[in-house]
């Protein structure tokens, strides 16, 4: 049956014309159920996925084992068991030799009259939990010599433990992927049934899909050219040209049906097609027609790797060993960010007064929820698997009392002040001083090419040689340049030098004047260029007005140089809330930024889910502050 356009104005389809209509939207379909078929396909196939729902290939620590029943001529009558490593498994890793013979799991001695298979059971661990599981056995073997006489040996053999099917499914297929298959899937169909109707807009889209899906075809193409003719990622095998065509041969032939249908479809869009396009759909077409090649590469560069650290932070994840990943909710997040506030009473001297430490600090009282906790533990009864509430500051009240922070994970919280201390007076100090200079050297004077030249000199210093540089110069003796320096002029005694870096000394002051000596004139380059934008008439029309240079300032040098301000503030925000490297080589870990906090989480503590919370934690305060500074000095806004 021939489906004609509704009335519009445009020539009724000839049966050609219209059976060529009904292919191509029935290519938009077959592409849209195709992508579920490959979506679901690949679930199934999916070895992790088959493994997390049937079971390892090698259960357990991959042993056959045989009881042995001496014969009757035997010295020692008592039966064995003797093991046989299958190939590839955990046992074979660990140097289980075949013949050895079991006598001990776990430190449990084994009883003759046990069989192969209950001994095969206590292997398993069936009815071991997850939740206690340690993922690996320790076995005692006897190991027969070639005397004849036999050696004790002990080995710690890992067990091929599957992980959960939904920590499979994330980590092989994440979220993002099978959303985006389903959406555009769907849209695929949409668009083809749409198409059918005589659409004019669901015309303009499918041309939009066509080109954009032989420009992928043909980068996939490319892409399996290289690698399988290579013979993959990473080899030093020579080229096969055979190979590679002969795989993305088959990708490069379905590019010619969609070829052959965007050729049609645009020939035929302003003939046979009804409705009208606005301005602003055009525009919408011709924009997301442009993004695509980036919403590909965010996607692959940074959502991808966003998602997959989302998905670690689910899990109890660890770094460095093999035992699986368990879905653990959002515990981690829980234990990362659970905080409470306590009023707690200062510890008073006979003299009515707060005592005090050494420093200067007020002794504090623990709080109730400190002692219910450790009453606890005395007692035994404390959930030993849960974190403890610990204190990280107390902020003193009016009177004889102190608010109390007290959190799960007080080392996190301390990272996050550091880091916002650091970031709100390093960015205020740099902003103030690169302000100072991109004015200067503005200015007309002799050497002025010269001076903004020398002024980059710190920026272009990397990081880490600066801070290496700067711990040699505030070093805590009379070797420290800064010590020596200060002491030959009499500001310090010789006796007591500064301890410039350590938790008693001024630590943070010292950090901030070494990234503010560094990052200023990355600033003031930022504002510099500000400043060019600005016309010299309108400082010359000011001048004749009557105002002055501190009038010019506020009232036209600053408005203006309101964009460039904006932009360096973001950049030297957000490159201060990620700070490591300073951090990383001045301090030690227990003055930890939030970057340096995630760094020794994972590398440390192994703890790679835990680790991938704190990484998530971090980006989203980031994102918070991004979008408070966008909305706050009014980017993209017209003022």
């Amino acid at each position: 049956m021939t489906l004609f356009p509704p009335g519009s104005g445009r020539r009724r389809p000839t049966e050609q014309e219209a059976l060529s209509l009904q292919l191509v939207s029935g290519l938009l379909i077959i592409i849209g159920i195709a992508a579920y078929a490959l979506l679901f396909y690949s679930i199934a196939a999916n070895g992790l996925l088959r493994e997390a729902t049937q079971g390892p290939a090698i259960p357990g620590i991959g042993v056959d084992i045989q009881r042995v029943v001496p014969p009757a001529g035997a010295e020692d009558q008592t039966p064995y068991f003797e093991l046989t490593p299958l190939p590839g498994g955990p046992a074979q890793a660990a140097g289980v030799q075949a013949g050895d013979r079991l006598i001990r799991i776990d430190g449990e001695d084994l009883s003759p009259d046990m069989t192969a298979e209950q001994i095969e059971e206590r292997l398993l661990e069936r009815d071991v939990s997850l939740d206690v599981d340690d993922f690996a056995i320790g076995i005692d073997l006897l190991r027969p010599r070639p005397n004849g006489s036999l050696a004790e040996v002990s080995r710690q053999v890992l067990k091929n433990v599957p992980p959960t099917p939904l920590v499979a499914f994330l980590k092989s297929f994440g979220i993002i992927v099978p959303v985006l298959v389903l959406v555009l899937g769907a849209g695929f169909v949409y668009l083809g049934l749409r198409l059918r109707q005589y659409k004019l807009w669901a015309a303009r889209w499918a041309l939009v899909a066509f080109l954009w899906l032989m420009v992928g075809m043909i980068v996939v193409a490319v892409v399996v050219f290289w690698t399988q003719g290579q013979g993959g990622l990473i080899t030093n095998a020579p080229f096969d040209t055979g190979r590679g065509l002969g795989a993305a041969l088959p990708i490069l032939l379905l590019v010619v049906p969609m070829f052959i249908a965007y050729r049609w479809l645009s020939s035929m869009t302003d003939v046979l097609f009804a409705g009208e396009e606005s301005l602003t759909d055009r525009s919408t077409r011709f924009a997301w027609t442009l993004l695509v090649p980036t919403v590909t590469i965010l996607i692959l560069v940074a959502a991808r790797p966003l998602e997959q650290s989302f998905i670690k932070s689910l899990t109890d994840d660890q770094f460095g060993t093999s035992r699986p990943a368990r879905f653990v909710g959002l515990r981690n997040y829980q234990d990362l960010l659970s905080f409470q506030f306590a009023v707690v009473p200062c510890q008073t001297a006979e003299t009515g007064d707060c005592e005090r430490t050494r420093t200067g600090e007020v002794r504090w009282e623990r709080s109730a929820l400190e002692v219910e906790q450790e009453q606890r533990l005395r007692e035994g009864t404390a959930d030993r698997s849960r974190p403890r509430y610990e204190a990280v500051f107390t902020i003193p009240l009016p009177g004889t009392n102190g608010l109390r922070l007290l959190a799960t994970d007080p080392k996190f919280f301390e990272s996050f002040t550091n880091t916002l201390v650091f970031s709100v007076i390093s960015v205020t100090l740099e902003l103030l001083i690169g302000l100072a200079i991109a004015l200067v050297v503005n200015s007309r004077f002799r050497g002025r090419g010269l001076m903004r030249t020398a002024m980059l000199v710190p920026w272009a210093i990397p990081t880490v040689v600066s801070a290496t540089l700067w711990q040699v110069i505030m070093r805590p003796d009379q070797t420290g340049i800064l010590n020596r320096l200060l002491m030959d002029l009499g500001f310090i005694s010789r006796a007591e030098p500064v301890q410039w870096l350590s938790s008693s000394g001024p630590w943070m002051a010292s950090i901030i004047a070494v990234d503010v000596w560094k990052t200023a004139p990355f600033m003031a380059l930022l504002l510099l260029a500000g400043l060019q934008t600005i016309p010299a008439d309108i400082y010359e029309a000011a001048e004749v007005d009557g105002a002055s240079k501190l009038r010019q300032f506020f009232s036209v040098t600053l408005p203006l140089l309101r964009p460039a301000l904006a932009v360096a503030l973001i950049f030297r925000t957000l490159d201060a809330l990620r700070v490591f490297d300073v951090f990383q080589v001045l301090l030690d870990v227990r003055r930890p930024s939030m970057a340096t906090y995630n760094y020794n989480i994972l590398v440390n503590n192994q703890a790679d889910g835990y680790a991938s919370t704190v990484g998530v934690v971090i980006f989203v305060i980031i994102f918070i502050f991004s979008v408070m500074y966008v909305r706050v000095v009014g980017i993209g806004q017209r003022g």
